[in-house]
């Protein structure tokens, strides 16, 4: 006789379930690491925040929080439908190209802050109790000087930096302007609003590297 053929019960709606209990996990631990910080949040507050049970929390990332943090993290950073500007693509355009090419940099790098830059605070100021905090403030920061060697790069080739200005120089001072440190300091301690700081970080790129 025949062996009868098991089939994957899949349903959409329990898909979609676990997909809504993810995003209401993830966004409830989210909240936790930037308002308790990563160490004290445990995996049971977020449980409690999130309205659901331990082993629910488990279930969804059995990472448990280094898995949670690296996924609230991505979801903030790519939240937005923004993507990198390149200085190749804006200066092609009409119109003022340093110009435009900072209202897309800076407007690109505080969009993404706005979203994600208490989770990169957050990595940052526990880096130093917590071995997954340390790597993941360590790739934040990597990650971070690439995008700004990139766009000094674009600078440079299109003549845009100060003869006295390396391109080096140039990574520099975008990777410390446009910073999750900075940025914080500025909108939250300081108090500024989203266009005060916006022109800020413009007038200190224009000041410090272009003609």
């Amino acid at each position: 006789m025949l062996e009868p053929v098991r089939r994957t019960y899949s349903s959409p709606l329990r898909a979609e379930s676990a997909r809504r209990t993810r995003v209401l996990v993830r966004d409830a631990a989210a909240r936790l690491f930037v308002d308790r910080g990563y160490v004290r949040t445990t995996v049971r507050t977020v449980a409690e925040a999130a309205g659901v049970a331990t082993r629910t929390v488990f279930t969804a990332f059995p990472g448990g929080k280094a898995e949670l943090f690296h996924e609230a993290l991505a979801a903030a950073i790519e939240g937005g439908d923004d993507s990198m500007p390149t200085v190749y693509a804006s200066a092609s355009r009409d119109g003022d190209p340093v110009e435009r090419i900072l209202d897309e940099v800076v407007g690109y790098g505080a969009d993404v802050l706005e979203r994600a830059g208490t989770l990169m605070l957050t990595s940052i100021k526990s880096s130093g109790a917590d071995e997954d905090m340390r790597r993941f403030a360590e790739e934040g920061a990597r990650a971070s000087a690439a995008n700004a060697m990139t766009l000094a790069e674009g600078l440079a080739a299109h003549d845009l930096l100060r003869p006295e200005i390396s391109v080096q120089r140039a990574a520099d001072v975008l990777f410390t302007v446009v910073s999750p440190q900075v940025h914080s300091m500025l909108r939250h301690d300081c108090g500024w609003d989203i266009d005060e700081y916006r022109n800020w970080v413009k007038a200190m790129i224009r000041a410090s590297l272009l003609h």
